[in-house]
């Protein structure tokens, strides 16, 4: 959900009826109100860009469960087909199945954390 916050606009007049302020406080309001409305515009685009990264990132999560899942019954039959490869007497290609089939399981379980970490890397180079 994007936050849209509520804008009013003030004639600068009506604002200040009754103030009696000379032209150098005017002018010293004038750039505070200014630097406060710059502050807050971009501490809100932060905020809204954060947002979105948060939400493409979740929207991925149903695939990359998916992945997981799938990722163990797939390694299983691998693993199963490096064995029977290793019984018909092809050693070194069973053992290859074997040791792929397992590099890549854990490859596919360590892959979301390791995007967490890059993510966070990167969420700490922004704001530095």
């Amino acid at each position: 959900m994007i936050f849209q916050p509520r804008v009013e606009v003030f004639a600068w007049n009506d604002f200040f009826e009754g103030a009696n302020l000379n032209k150098e406080e005017s002018a010293t309001v004038k750039k505070w109100i200014a630097a406060g409305a710059t502050v807050y515009v971009l501490k809100s685009s932060q905020v809204q860009a954060a947002d979105i990264t948060d939400n493409i990132i979740h929207a991925f999560d149903p695939i990359i469960q998916l992945m997981q899942g799938v990722s163990y019954p797939i390694a299983f039959l691998m693993i199963s087909g490096g064995f029977i490869l290793i019984m018909m007497g092809q050693r070194s290609k069973g053992l290859a199945m074997i040791k792929w089939a397992a590099v890549g399981y854990i490859g596919l379980q360590f892959a979301p954390a390791i995007m967490k970490i890059l993510v966070g890397v990167g969420k700490a180079m922004m704001n530095a």
